[in-house]
Order: C-alpha cells, then structure tokens, then sequence
C-alpha cells in the first residue's frame, strides 16, 4: 500500500449519523480535525482514548456510536461500577464440566467470544475505585490474566485491540473516584470534550434528530478489516528529525533541572515547585524559566504515544485535504498531539493550574505549548548546523553547549552520526542520498540516516542557516557562565554545559606542604592562583611569577563570591546578576574566579 492508497482507504471510513460536533480541536497543515477526526486518528494508530466531561455532553455517544459505525456494534461494553468483576465479562464457568465432576472450577474456567472483540469500551470508569481500576490495566495493554489457567489471553484480531473509556469530572460529581496514574499513563489520548462544544449549527441538528434525548444506536458496516490495514501501514511511517527532536524533548528537556544535583526533575520531585522560585522568576537561563517546575517530563510511554498520534493526526488531515503530501510528520505535528492529550494526564501541578488558569489544564497546556515552541525554534540554527557538521565529521562541542544544558541529550544523536560519518568512506551524505545507510547503521540510526529524512522542513543533506549563525554561536559562548575555584587538593573549572567540575591542576603535597590556594585571578590569559606568599601559573607551576607579602591584594578577584557549602553542591552569587549558581561538589573551596567560557574550555 502506498501513501496515496492509505489516505484514499482513510476516505473510506464513514462519518458520524447521530454523534454532531463540527468544533476545532486542532490544525494540522491549516486543516482543522473535529473531534471524530481526531478519535478517529487515535484509533488508526491503535491509541487507548479517555473520553471525560460534564454528563450529557456526547461522551457515551461518541463511544457507542465508534462501535457501531467503525467495528459493526463488535464492541465490548462494559459499565463501570464498584463490585466490577473484570475476569467474569472474559470467562464463564462450564456448569456442565463442573456438575460431571470431571474437573475442578479452574478446569470449567472457559474463554468467551468477547476477548476477540477489536475494541472495549469502559462506561464512566472513574465510578470504580482506583484497586478496581487497576484490574482494567491489562484491558488497555490488550490482554488479561488468568491465573487459575497460568495464562494469558490476548485481545482483538490480528493484534489490533484498542479502548475506550469515559469518566465524568467536575465538583458535581459523587460517587466518583480519582483516576490511578498508572491508568491514565495507559490512555494515549486524554480529552475533555467539553473544551470543543458543539456548534450552533450542530446543536440546532442534534435537536432536529428526534425527541428522545437517551443514546442512540446506528446501523454500520464492520471496518474492522480496513482499519487493521491502515494501522499496519501507520506503524512503517517514522517523524522527521524535528519531530523526534521534538519527542526528546518532552522527555529528556523537560527533565532537566538546572537546581537538582543530578541534574534531572525527576529525582527532586517531590521538593518541586517549592526549589525552583529563581528559575521561574524568569532568572535562570532555561527555555521553559517561569513553568518549568510546573510540568513535569511525559513518561516514556506517552513519549511513544505522542509519536504515533502525531503521524496519524498528520494522515487524517492529508486525508481531508485536497492535496494530500507524504511528507514525514514534524516538530508541529507531534506539538499538537501533545497539546490535545497532555492536559489531563498528569503532567501539569494542579495548584499552579488551578491559581493561574481557573483550573483548566488546556489554558495552562496551551501557555506551555508556546514557550516549547518558541523554545525549539529560537534553537532551530543552531540544531541545524550541529546536525550538518555531524553529517560531515566536523561536529565541534561549542555548537552543542551553545543550545543550553537542557539540550545536552542531543549530544549522543550528534557524536554517534559524527563518528559514522569519519568511518564514512567517501562521503556520508552522497551515501545517504543513494540509500546506503538505511540497513547498514543501526537501525535507530537507519531511520535518521535516510535520503527522505527531513529537519525543519529540509532534507538532511541539504541543509542551511542563517549567515550569522556562527557569530551567534560565539556570542553565546562567550556570555556563558564560567568559574574557575580552588579546593583541597586543586584547582577546578566549571562553566554551562558541564555535569560537573573538571580538575585542571592538583595540588603537589610535596611542593605546597599545608599550603592552601587563597587566591585565583585571570591576568594577560593565564590563570594565575596565590598559595602563601607566591603567584603561580597554573600551566608552569615550578617556579613562582612573583613572590610578595600580600598576593590576594596582587590577584584581582572577580567579585563573585562563596555564599556556602552543602552536601554534594556549592552556591556562588553571581556578580550584578542577582542570581545563585548551584554547582554539584563535596568539599570546600577557597577561592572563586569567573571568565567567559572560551578561556575556560582549553583546559
């Protein structure tokens, strides 16, 4: 099947009789999906979907009538309610077995026809409690266990299961219960549907159907066949190289916490937002500054699931246009995806959305969104040319640093097709171009490395940026924040960019005795440290510059100055910044000394 054959079988799918709601949802390629365009996206790329809201507003109907025009009324429906048994919708006792005596209740435990079924519907789930929530876990992994047969019964035909659940939120609501992260890590696509209210053309149609306002059933052929064809093809189409980047960094940069000793969000959690105040005054130089310790990082499921909505989001757009193009879905696409599911699952501090945005989670997602977005493009130069020099063998590490700490993930993608590209013989990109790469390199590699790979909307081996982009690069380095300090056994250099310190010199014993550093300053580009009464040069330490009584007073300090030590980190206050730098390091130190990041990076 071939891209032009895929959009004309998504044509096939018919359209909603009952269910009417015309409302944007999102734009993809200045084509605007509703919401059956984009459950119907989900389902293609076999999405688990949580439908919440008010009652009354279509979620059940929407569900039911999937089911009725997509799967032939296949479905299985199941009604959510607190003795929910899971096991006893999938199994029945063979009373027949049992009353012979030819076999005990494990041996009578049969199998019924519903596990076939390719969808599940979960009615108002959040009316069980969360321990019964957890036993619908494997429902939306496909599958449930059977302990008493030590097996496990896989759901759906030819692999394609898919579900659907709904849930009503508000304060209105009792008898409800919250939702168990593990089951909203598991829904792919999260969408309150009251956020996309009908039109009021589709109310005056829904009002115009009949008088009966319960659910509505409708005669549909069965598609079951067709859209297991449009999912297998689906899961062949990769991202474009922004797209990706784009994932990554929904995972790996919004991990990133310039005040956690690791580094990483993940492992101070539970001290965020209280420990991010100075990057979220906008002080800190981050891409995300004020939100960041408001979000989160997606799970590495939901960084998959972006992925596969974003290109079946991309599909059903071309499908409704009239010039469908089978370009790689990019960076926009897969912001869009997030944009639509990210609100409720999790991801956002719900006191910061409830003070900032009334609590709604789609106004604070969408605020989150642009500061991504303009994030990733104010990047996109320097993405690029990181990405050309590594093509050509060439990638120097100023280029990497200049993107920020947050970015430094992408160092690993850009050094491995570095280091391709100098075993590369004759030329890595006229390889690329003929197709050389595609099963020669690993195969996550392979998809990167391919003559139709894209970034920012250009082929890989053609590439361009801005003229200035390397003065930029300059000036971005040299703005960098850098420090060179003394500690017990040495002297160290840190600047953006670095994990930790790096030791440049280490303190002989024999030659300094109990002598400490107590004095560091930059003169003529030469790093020079006091110890006793004597000036040294850090790159010719045997012999003193200059010997004097008062070599702090000859050393001219900086002005940035220790504020303290704690375990595993040093805070130093940055001179007219008004700002404190963390730096991860255990013991004391006796002196510090500021310079721009190109003096400190020949050490």
């Amino acid at each position: 099947m071939n891209y032009l054959e895929l959009i004309d079988n998504i044509r096939k799918l018919p359209q909603p009789k009952i269910y009417k709601n015309s409302t944007e949802v999102c734009r993809i390629k200045a084509t605007p999906l509703n919401m059956w365009d984009v459950v119907t996206a989900a389902l293609i790329a076999r999405l688990n979907i949580l439908l919440v809201g008010e009652r009354g507003e279509g979620k059940t109907q929407l569900a039911t009538e999937i089911n009725d025009t997509y799967f032939g009324g296949k479905g299985t429906l199941i009604r959510a309610h607190p003795d929910l048994k899971i096991k006893d919708i999938y199994t029945a006792l063979n009373l027949e077995k049992l009353a012979s005596a030819k076999g005990d209740t494990h041996q009578a435990l049969e199998i019924v026809a519903s596990t076939k079924n390719p969808l599940t519907i979960l009615d108002e789930i959040n009316r069980v409690p969360q321990i019964t929530q957890n036993q619908t876990l494997s429902i939306l992994d496909g599958y449930i266990n059977l302990p008493e047969r030590n097996e496990q019964v896989f759901f759906g035909v030819d692999g394609f299961h898919v579900s659907i659940a709904t849930a009503n939120v508000g304060k209105s609501y009792s008898g409800t219960f919250p939702f168990d992260p593990a089951y909203l890590d598991r829904s792919h696509l999260i969408i309150n549907i009251d956020n996309f209210p009908p039109t009021t053309t589709d109310l005056i149609k829904i009002q115009q159907q009949d008088i009966n306002p319960g659910l509505k059933r409708v005669e549909g052929e069965d598609c079951t066949n067709l859209i297991i064809q449009i999912w297998k093809h689906i899961s062949n189409i990769n991202l474009s190289l922004d797209g990706l980047i784009f994932d990554l960094y929904l995972k790996k940069s919004l991990d990133f916490c310039a005040k956690s000793p690791t580094k990483r969000k993940n492992t101070v959690r539970d001290d965020i937002p209280n420990m991010c105040q100075g990057c979220m005054s906008g002080e800190e130089k981050t891409g995300l500054s004020e939100v960041c310790g408001y979000v989160i990082p997606t799970s590495t499921r939901s960084f998959k699931a972006y992925k596969t909505l974003a290109i079946a989001l991309y599909i059903v757009a071309d499908a409704k246009s009239d010039t469908p193009s089978p370009a790689l879905p990019g960076y926009q696409e897969t912001l869009q995806a997030f944009r639509v599911t990210a609100p409720y699952s999790g991801m956002l501090d719900a006191a910061w959305v409830k003070r900032e945005y009334h609590g709604n989670p789609y106004l604070a997602i969408d605020f989150v969104c642009r500061k991504i977005k303009s994030n990733l493009e104010e990047k996109a130069d320097y993405i690029k040319k990181a990405f050309y020099d590594a093509l050509r063998g060439r990638l120097a590490r100023d280029t990497i640093e200049t993107l920020g700490e947050e970015w430094l993930w992408i160092e690993e993608i850009l050094n491995e097709m570095n280091l391709i590209a100098r075993n590369s013989s004759p030329d890595l990109i006229e390889e690329i171009k003929e197709g050389r790469t595609v099963y020669t390199q690993d195969f996550w590699m392979g998809g990167i490395l391919h003559p139709d790979q894209t970034l920012f909307g250009e082929r890989i081996t053609h590439l361009t940026w801005q003229e200035d982009v390397g003065r930029r690069i300059r000036e971005t380095l040299d703005s960098m924040y850098g420090i060179a300090f003394a500690s017990e056994d040495g002297i160290y250099v840190w600047y953006e960019g670095m994990t930790r310190p790096k030791q440049i010199f280490k303190l002989s014993p024999e030659k300094f005795k109990k002598k400490k550093i107590k004095g560091l300053a930059f003169v003529r580009g030469k790093l020079l440290f006091a110890a006793g009464n004597e000036i040294y040069d850090v790159d010719n330490p045997e012999v003193p510059v200059l010997t004097t009584s008062s070599p702090i007073e000859v050393l001219t300090q900086s002005g940035e100055s220790l504020l303290g030590t704690e375990a595993e980190k040093i805070w130093i206050s940055r001179e007219g910044k008004g700002k404190e730098v963390m730096i991860p390091w255990e013991n004391k130190i006796s002196c510090v000394v500021s310079a721009p990041v190109y003096k400190l990076k020949k050490f």
